[in-house]
């Protein structure tokens, strides 16, 4: 948990606990006087001396509720730390955040605490829908995957579809297996694309290789306890929901190609227009 938090959120700032203290006596002095007044009558305009009392009070109790503030910032600090230390994961889907944490609107609050200096070591992506964790996000120069490292995903994907005896998931796995090869192949053709692969190689391809071995060890269970079928049943489903995913992927690997035809469509009408080769 600590690794996330910074001073800021362990332990006090050296002017709260006196700011605190003399914020309230001067209040409660205040606040005596004013009794004393009211109860001696001598207000000479109820109005415009309630309102200077009430401005008074007003900027005593600034540092106190300076020091609220911090104190929540440091609980809330804390609070997320702990959820996000129980992650293994390098990036954290920011649409999962608020159940993770258990805080409504935990994306804004953590950007928040990151400026005020209360956490550190995490690094929200909106435009890949993730919160890196330990600053783990990749450069964008290099390419994700070299080619050979390619192959190696590839042959693994194949080698667990080999092991695998269900149809249905069988199925899906080829699906991936074309996919993946299909981006590898755009990267490789395309190296300036590498960026848009990112989120990719490394979120999608990892997880999904994870749940593969886990659905093949719990296949080759001789006794399929309710346990082993209904958690084999969530990873059925979360294929479903990759593929959908890596074919989003996919697409978007070649929006920028659509745009440049696009705009070299656009460019050519207008030369057959003015040539008056079309209308």
């Amino acid at each position: 948990m600590e690794r996330y938090l910074t001073k800021n959120s362990t332990r006090m700032a050296w002017w709260e606990i006196p700011n605190t203290l003399l914020s309230a006596l001067l209040i409660s002095v205040c606040m005596q006087v004013l009794s004393e007044d009211i109860a001696a009558k001598s207000l000479n305009d109820p109005f415009v001396d309630g309102a200077a009392y009430a401005t008074v009070f007003f900027m005593l109790l600034l540092p106190l509720l300076f020091a609220v503030r911090r104190m929540l910032r440091r609980r809330m600090a804390r609070r997320i730390a702990r959820a996000l230390s129980r992650c293994d994961e390098p990036a954290l889907p920011i649409a999962r955040l608020d159940a993770v944490t258990g805080v409504r609107g935990a994306l804004k609050k953590i950007e928040r605490l990151l400026d005020k200096g209360f956490l550190r070591r995490l690094e929200p992506d909106a435009h890949d829908g993730v919160l890196w964790l330990d600053n783990p996000r990749p450069t964008p120069e290099p390419a994700p995957e070299q080619p050979d490292a390619h192959a190696a995903v590839l042959e693994k994907i194949r080698a667990l579809n080999d092991a695998i005896d269900d149809a249905d998931v069988s199925e899906r796995i080829e699906r991936i297996e074309a996919l993946t090869a299909g981006i590898f192949d755009t990267v490789r053709q395309r190296p300036e694309r590498a960026d848009d692969a990112r989120r990719f190689v490394n979120y999608y391809l990892p997880t999904t290789l994870r749940l593969l071995e886990a659905y093949r060890l719990m296949e080759g269970q001789s006794y399929q306890g309710q346990t082993i079928r209904e958690s084999r049943g969530k990873i059925e489903d979360a294929l479903d929901q990759l593929v959908s995913a890596i074919e989003q992927q996919q697409d978007r690997l070649f929006r920028s190609e659509a745009l440049d035809v696009e705009a070299e469509i656009q460019v050519l009408e207008t030369m057959m227009r003015s040539d008056g080769s079309i209308k």
